[in-house]
């Protein structure tokens, strides 16, 4: 888990409320800061800090996890982009906007991008999968 060391979720905005019927959360607006000081910037890289792919996938987890109040995992990308590196010395404060597009069973489609002003970073489609808990049968 990043969120509370590598980042922090400061606002969670939701923009629009998708239709009741539907069971979706809905399209969010989500700030967060980065920890320039984090570890994994002293071997990614040395004297150049630069968020990992990685860990860009993982926070738009974490955040789509906590809206949906579903342990999740990534379980298919049909599209991501990486537009340009974060340095979290220079970018400490991004944008994450996310739509949920539809839940069908255990399968969670969103939409996100991560940005800070007109600059974007990364842009994904992707789908997840819920994780039943140890007491229940998938």
């Amino acid at each position: 888990m990043l969120k509370g060391t590598f980042f922090h979720i400061l606002q969670i905005t939701e923009i629009q409320e998708e239709a009741e019927a539907d069971n979706l959360p809905g399209i969010f607006r989500i700030a967060i800061s980065l920890n320039p000081a984090h570890p994994i910037y002293q071997g990614h890289f040395p004297g150049n800090p630069v968020v990992p792919g990685v860990c860009q996938l993982r926070i738009i987890t974490e955040i789509i996890s906590q809206i949906t109040r579903k342990e999740i995992r990534l379980l298919e990308a049909d599209n991501i982009k990486f537009l340009s590196m974060i340095n979290p010395e220079e970018y400490p404060d991004l944008t994450v906007d996310c739509q949920i597009k539809s839940q069908e069973g255990n399968r969670i489609h969103v939409s996100a991008t991560l940005t800070r002003g007109d600059k974007t970073f990364l842009k994904c489609k992707s789908t997840f999968k819920t994780i039943p808990h140890e007491n229940t049968v998938e």
